[in-house]
């Protein structure tokens, strides 16, 4: 009896043997064609609104959607004017923006943001730029590509913090913030450095910008100190609502990158 168990257990472990070396192969090849490592740029979330793990909710329900907007956003409030057109008002001007995914950090976009009162009177913000956070929407061709809104802000320059988690900025100060939305708030079958790619206005070969991105990037944040500064300085823009877009600004193309 233990013969014909040994003899079977025998046959068994000869049946697998080989299809276990065939998995190992396959296994090593495609670590060393880095297939594993595209994992985290191809990790786009559900089509549904979900919460982030590092805060915030993904915008997935509205994947596809045209023109969307978690802030309800004023007319020309994503326009790229020309720095003579600005009204007096507080200043939001997106910096350096890309991919990034590290041994300890997840896939994620970053967006650098840069504050300014726009005036001779001090701005004062929220450091959580207001009670719902910073929203990041991606908008393609065919609608929303990602997004997420209640995203929290990473201050890199903060300017002097006041009681009640305040940050305060004077006529002549400036500040600098930064958002990352997880490739996690990306809809489905979107790549992270595809997307990142398509923010970018393309160059020509003198690396002259030569028209739009692809996609539209839309930062945006409600904070009352954005609608109280704007009163003070009689600003015709009104409302809490700050935004700024990738867009790039209307007129003769002279721009390097």
């Amino acid at each position: 009896m233990l013969e014909r168990v040994a003899g079977r257990l025998r046959e068994t472990a000869q049946a697998v043997v080989p299809w276990l070396a065939v998995a190992a192969v396959v296994i090593a090849a495609a670590q060393q064609q880095g297939l594993f490592s595209l994992v985290g740029r191809y990790a786009a979330g559900p089509a549904k609104a979900v919460p982030l793990p590092g805060g915030g909710v993904f915008d997935g329900d509205r994947c596809g959607s045209v023109g969307y907007h978690h802030f309800r956003l004023p007319a020309g409030a994503t326009s790229p004017p020309l720095p003579h057109d600005a009204p007096d008002g507080p200043r939001l001007v997106l910096g350096a923006h890309g991919y990034e995914q590290g041994p300890r950090t997840a896939a994620r976009l970053t967006f650098t943001l840069l504050l300014a009162p726009g005036g001779e009177r001090p701005l004062e913000l929220s450091r959580t730029l207001g009670a719902d956070g910073v929203a990041v929407e991606i908008e393609g061709p065919d609608g929303l590509v990602g997004g997420a809104y209640g995203l929290p802000v990473t201050w890199r320059e903060p300017a002097g913090q006041e009681p009640g988690h305040r940050v305060r900025l004077g006529a002549r100060d400036g500040a600098i913030a930064v958002v990352a939305l997880p490739v996690r708030a990306l809809c489905p079958g979107e790549r992270g450095t595809e997307v990142s790619r398509r923010l970018q206005a393309p160059i020509d070969s003198h690396h002259t910008i030569t028209g739009q991105p692809p996609y539209t990037l839309t930062v945006s944040f409600s904070d009352p100190g954005v609608g109280r500064s704007r009163a003070s300085l009689g600003s015709p823009e009104r409302g809490d609502v700050l935004a700024v877009s990738n867009l790039i600004p209307a007129g003769p193309r002279t721009s390097r990158v």
